[in-house]
């Protein structure tokens, strides 16, 4: 049994990384740019990620609760 689907799981890996725009994540896992921003916005309500804005882009970072779940997927 997953706990998240593959797709949630390459967005909260790559954020993981360092914070990024939900554009920059599109290109580099190449997936439609609606998908990114659904998943994003899915995975905001659970807590796993905040925004903020940074040099007038909307940028995500992990949140505690994000870095402790990525620990459990990985």
């Amino acid at each position: 049994m997953e706990l998240i689907g593959s797709t949630k799981k390459k967005i909260l890996l790559e954020i993981a990384k360092r914070p990024t725009h939900g554009y920059q994540l599109a290109l580099s896992l190449t997936l439609p740019l609606s998908t990114v921003y659904g998943h994003l916005s899915d995975m905001q309500k659970l807590g796993l990620i905040e925004k903020k804005i940074c040099d007038r882009q909307i940028v995500y970072n992990l949140t505690d609760k994000g870095k402790t779940f990525v620990k459990v997927i990985q």
